[in-house]
């Protein structure tokens, strides 16, 4: 049996901070209940328990998200790793993750982390600079919060990475991004194009972006963060250029979106969801169990049922969950006669809505690609 994903969300929508482009926020705005509250560690228990019998042996992985998921506190996260040897009857391998923005973490949490080898995800768009788009229920900015939060991870030996949303300020200054990551040794990163809200209908970033005024003010105000294929290519040429400079002098850092296209052109399966041409199941659980196929479709229409109602194995064989799958198996017409489709893959089913990247990789894998075949 394929692994079993759980994406727990213990504290729903649920955060400390306002993110301009936070899309989990505005998927939540759209249900009926846009907050499911925070989760009890009978709830909690009750998932697990069902999760490790549908796995039957074989492995689980999870991941807490949000909102941001260490609202729900110390002692959930403490009750969660006092459980989980309990329910693991069948000594399935389990990996855990953490996806946080940091602003909580102090060396309690990171003893949490470290004790029970959870691997953190640490939401940070760059320096201060690029990183402005991320502010607090104030209005404050968190860039200091966050970087003291990454240093304290490094010093108690936290296992970590960087999670990067690709805004058009992070396209502009990709080269000064990555400069400040090497700089402090972040040596795992993950860029994730930025989304527009379901519905929201195209559109570039306004000329005006920078005419005006102090750089970081003028990316918090500029209309729309969000990227086109142009930006994505220009994302693609510049920040692979800098992998692959690295890989060749000896210092590498891991960049997952490229790792995986090394994986692709070996004839390999991505490791990344999003990345093998087709939806995989997955589970992401609200704080009262409601159950989703996918982090980028919790909306009501697209809710599985309550896991606290039936099992994982009925969820799996429902019609929803089935026609989720089948809805991304399709194979376009320009797909079929491309050359680089075997490391394309037409891409994730929500990216494709407001984001055709076609062109830019179309422009991208003719360089990249013998690049690629070299390394391993």
């Amino acid at each position: 049996m394929p692994p079993v994903s759980l994406m727990i969300k213990p504290a729903s929508s649920n955060c400390n901070l306002r993110c301009k482009y936070c899309f989990y926020h505005d998927l939540a705005s759209c249900r009926e209940m846009p907050s499911h509250g925070m989760m009890t560690l009978t709830t909690l228990e009750d998932i697990l328990k069902k999760a490790f019998e549908f796995a039957d042996g074989s492995m689980v992985m999870i991941s807490f998200q949000g909102g941001e998921p260490l609202l729900s506190g110390k002692d959930f996260f403490r009750g969660f790793a006092a459980m989980l040897p309990r329910l693991n009857t069948k000594r399935s391998a389990v990996h855990v993750g953490v996806q946080t923005n940091g602003t909580l973490i102090d060396e309690e949490w990171c003893d949490i982390f470290l004790k029970n080898r959870y691997l953190v995800g640490l939401s940070l768009d760059g320096d201060a600079v690029t990183n402005v788009l991320r502010i607090d229920a104030k209005g404050e900015d968190t860039f200091d919060r966050v970087y003291s939060a990454a240093k304290m991870l490094q010093a108690k030996k936290v296992d970590f990475n960087i999670l990067t949303v690709i805004t058009k300020p992070v396209v502009d200054n990709i080269s000064r991004v990555y400069s400040f990551f090497r700089k402090n040794k972040f040596k795992h990163l993950q860029f994730i194009p930025c989304l527009k809200p379901l519905g929201m209908p195209k559109a570039d970033t306004p000329e005006s972006f920078y005419e005006n005024g102090d750089e970081a003010e003028n990316m918090m105000n500029a209309e729309d963060f969000h990227i086109n294929a142009d930006d994505y290519e220009i994302f693609l040429k510049k920040a692979f250029s800098l992998y692959t400079r690295d890989y060749i002098d000896g210092r590498y850092t891991s960049i997952r979106l490229f790792d995986n296209f090394v994986r692709l052109a070996h004839s390999q399966r991505a490791e990344q969801c999003g990345m093998n041409g087709h939806c995989t199941h997955q589970y992401v659980i609200e704080a009262d169990g409601e159950v989703y196929p996918c982090d980028f479709y919790c909306t009501d229409e697209y809710s599985l049922g309550n896991i606290l109602d039936t099992d994982f194995a009925k969820l799996e064989r429902s019609p929803k969950a089935i026609k989720f799958i089948e809805e991304s198996l399709g194979i376009e017409e320009k797909c079929k006669e491309c050359n680089y489709y075997r490391l394309c893959k037409n891409g994730c089913k929500r990216e494709r809505i407001d984001l055709d990247k076609c062109t830019a990789y179309k422009n991208f894998f003719p360089y990249a690609l013998p690049h690629l075949k070299r390394m391993h």
